[in-house]
């Protein structure tokens, strides 16, 4: 009878004791789910990761926050012998997960998918005749992002009513108007500054005019209200990211419409090659700055307004595809053949109302030379190459700074125009400072033809002469002799030069002349005969002239 009694009370005891030990289990994985939960929410509100499958983020969180579960886990089962089983089939998930992720990158790369890559670009790249281009000196960005940048925080430090309370964030070049500006947004200076402005929101964006060198600041009616500086609902990628969980954006850009207003416009991601490869863009997501509506466009549907649709690197990566991949993936590495990629660098020029980027084309082989140049249109993706050998960019900038080496000035990343019917690098000189001090012109295929002038003017009248000397063709000048009695003269100080507007007796138009380039004008005076060389213009009323030597 013992025996009995002693056998049915370990029984009861070990039935006792699994299912304490069960209801321990379940009340841990309660717990578990709960620490999950809250740090899974937190990481997902501050990095925001795109709930789709080609979003290498969103396979991250799901990884980290399995990892989270069973070192929750691990931790109140700390006293135990044995791992829990659902700790190690969490455990296999995740290295199943990371196998998975590895093999699909694999079968996404460039080592398998060469082709597909020299293909991305190839259908909207289209071959143009030098002879047809036709960008000028007339309406290009004269800057670059830091000497914009440095104009646009001097504007700032002097609004004494904006200094204190914001500051610049970023600098984006677009064009309105079918002219080249940057524009830089004003952002809170801190967490404490927002909580004083949030109402309102930031004044606006300053606007730096690429030609004129101009810098103001542009006040936006009822403030900015949605910007990267925000914080909780209106900070920009968490408004995005609230508004379309599964979409996947590019950097947001700030542009203006044809009414200056700002818009962030998002372009829209998509992974056309395997999983994660072959990066493109298939439309774009528009903010209204200020009141937050949001507007969605596929490629064919993009307004004529907006500029920053395909990324300046990511145009000039899918070139690099093409120029490299033509035959196959190992040929880009050992021999090469037929393989070219753009120069390391690029620059902007506007056409119409268009933002394109320039770059050189040049060999693998890296030999300092260009073997032709790519414009490529921001809106569309359509890339526009021209054969031309000449000097690479590098090579065209050494060649300015050499003529300055005294002065210690560093040259800007060229543009390619057509200045006198030749090809030509055009180039700003920059001081320590970073401010524009001189411009230079360097011809693409003879570039030891470089001209140096203070001014744009003084700068191209010196380039014409090396090209005549050097017996290069150049295009006939559109210049006008006039020659008169001085009825009346007027002088204004631009950027720091003096210019003199000078009107002659039975002429309606005036001739506008810098003291840089005609220092003896501060001698001439109302009455005195002046023969000047002037360009030729039946709209303009103010022309540019020169003093006839």
């Amino acid at each position: 009878m013992y025996l009995e009694n002693n056998g049915a009370y370990n029984y009861i005891n070990v039935r006792n004791k699994k299912g304490r030990i069960f209801l321990k289990n379940i009340k841990n994985i309660i717990i578990s789910v709960i620490i999950t939960g809250i740090l899974s929410w937190i990481l997902n509100y501050f990095c925001l990761p795109a709930w789709n499958i080609e979003s290498i983020g969103m396979w991250i969180f799901v990884i980290i926050t399995l990892i989270i579960f069973a070192t929750a886990l691990c931790t109140l089962n700390y006293n135990s012998n044995e791992l829990p089983k659902p700790i190690i089939l969490i455990f296999g998930v995740v290295g199943l997960l990371i196998i998975f992720l590895i093999g699909a990158g694999f079968f996404s790369s460039r080592l398998v998918n060469s082709k597909d890559y020299a293909s991305l670009l190839e259908s909207h790249i289209k071959e143009g005749d030098i002879k047809d281009y036709n960008a000028t000196i007339d309406n290009v960005p004269l800057l670059d992002k830091d000497s914009a940048m440095l104009l646009a925080n001097r504007k700032l430090g002097t609004l004494m009513d904006v200094v204190s309370q914001f500051e610049i964030e970023g600098s984006e070049q677009i064009t309105v108007k079918g002219k080249p500006v940057r524009v830089s947004v004003l952002a809170y200076s801190g967490f404490f500054k927002w909580i004083n402005n949030k109402s309102s929101g930031t004044p606006g964006y300053i606007m730096v005019d690429m030609t004129t060198q101009d810098a103001e600041l542009v006040r936006v009616d009822n403030g900015i209200k949605y910007s990267p500086s925000e914080y909780f609902g209106r900070d920009l990628k968490r408004y995005l990211r609230n508004k379309f969980p599964t979409l996947m954006f590019e950097r947001p850009t700030l542009e203006l419409d044809e009414n200056g207003h700002p818009y962030w416009i998002a372009p829209i991601i998509d992974h056309t090659i395997g999983l994660f490869g072959g990066k493109d863009i298939s439309g774009a997501v528009t903010v209204d700055a200020v009141t937050g509506d949001v507007g969605k466009y596929n490629i064919g549907e993009i307004p004529e307004w907006l500029d920053n649709v395909f990324g300046s690197d990511l145009i000039m990566k899918q070139y690099d595809y093409y120029g490299k991949f033509q035959n196959g993936y190992w040929n880009s590495i050992i021999g090469q053949r037929g393989v070219k990629v753009t120069t390391e660098g690029y620059n902007y020029i506007p056409q119409g109302n268009d933002n394109y980027i320039y770059t050189g084309v040049t060999s693998a082989g890296k030999d300092e030379s260009n073997i032709g140049f790519i414009v490529a249109n921001k809106r569309t993706k359509e890339v526009i190459y021209y054969p031309q050998s000449g000097a690479e960019e590098y090579s065209a900038m050494s060649s300015a700074e050499g003529m300055v080496q005294d002065l210690g000035y560093i040259s800007t990343f060229p543009l390619l125009l057509k200045i006198e019917g030749q090809p030509t690098y055009f180039v700003a000189l920059k001081d320590a400072a970073g401010l524009v001090k001189m411009y230079a012109m360097i011809n693409v295929e003879k570039y030891h033809i470089v001209a140096i002038g203070d001014t744009i003017k003084s700068c191209r009248s010196k380039y014409r002469d090396l090209l005549v000397s050097n017996g290069a063709e150049v295009s006939e000048s559109k210049k006008d002799f006039v020659e008169g009695k001085i009825e009346n003269i007027k002088e204004a100080i631009k950027q720091g030069t003096t210019y003199y507007y000078i009107k002659l007796e039975n002429n309606e138009k005036y001739y506008s002349l810098s003291i840089l380039d005609n220092e003896e004008i501060i001698l001439l005076q109302v009455g005195d005969n002046v023969k000047l060389i002037s360009e030729i213009s039946e709209d303009k009323n103010i022309l540019s002239a020169n003093l006839a030597k």
